[in-house]
């Protein structure tokens, strides 16, 4: 019943405080819209990612504070894509956020990625879905190196082949040099972060690597795709901000060497 795209925005944006326009419309790189090279905000980053990919409809889930999003994102038209949003009225984490847009996924494949986040290379979703449907997953995450493991999500993968054996959130002692990036899952995996966010207990936020945990436990099947040749950068935090731009912006840098 064709994919849906989901970019879970509702976030407070906290580790860059004081810092207080949404964290999404922070300006890495430029892109051509119409013939005119303008400024690339983040979470464009994402939604032309998943566009490449053959995404062309996707929910931005939006927190009351997020309206600024609604008003520069608009339609998605002049992205190519058609956008709806959904509102996180109250912060209960991110696979609350992502489960908001349960009710218009059924029978659907998703693909999600964090607004806040920049991978390369571009054809990232592309890619991972073209694993997801060849290898039959349920969940199938793309997988980046990176050089601070141990403020994200490492993943490790058994040894030739593409089962992910744990997922590790932010570990004092990272099992690998890597964290997952994006995903893509299937109508299955849907259902189980349904149920796993209605059975939660009241208490701490669930983490989204808890819900990928809980699938591996369920015997579902969660592969990893790795992209030894991809680029993982966080711009939550302000040194995240200045090294993507560095990296990103850079006389020769990835989005640099494509500038007209």
């Amino acid at each position: 019943m064709g994919r849906f795209g989901v970019v879970p925005a509702a976030g407070a944006g906290t580790r860059l405080a004081p810092y207080r326009a949404p964290k999404e419309l922070i300006q890495v790189g430029y892109h051509d819209v119409g013939g005119r090279v303008l400024p690339k905000a983040a979470i464009e980053h994402v939604l032309t990612a998943m566009r490449g990919g053959g995404v062309g409809r996707a929910f931005v889930v939006l927190s009351p504070a997020k309206a600024e999003l609604l008003r520069y994102l608009g339609s998605g038209s002049y992205l190519g894509m058609d956008l709806a949003y959904v509102c996180q009225e109250v912060a209960r984490g991110l696979p609350h956020a992502l489960d908001l847009a349960t009710p218009f996924l059924a029978g659907r494949t998703v693909c999600m990625g964090m607004p806040d986040t920049i991978i390369t290379p571009d054809d990232g979703f592309a890619r991972l879905l073209d694993f997801h449907d060849g290898t039959g997953a349920d969940l199938s995450l793309g997988v980046y190196p990176t050089a601070t493991p141990q403020s994200l999500a490492p993943v490790v993968v058994e040894p030739g082949s593409y089962r992910v054996l744990a997922i590790v959130d932010k570990p004092e002692h990272p099992p690998a040099d890597n964290t997952w990036g994006i995903a893509a899952w299937s109508p299955v995996f849907t259902e189980l972060l349904h149920a796993c966010v209605a059975d939660a207990p009241p208490g701490p936020e669930l983490l989204l690597s808890d819900i990928f945990v809980a699938a591996m436990t369920a015997g579902l099947r969660v592969h990893a795709l790795t992209f030894a040749d991809g680029e993982f950068h966080d711009i939550g935090t302000p040194a995240g901000v200045l090294r993507a731009r560095e990296a990103l912006e850079a006389p020769g840098g990835v989005l640099a060497r494509r500038q007209p």
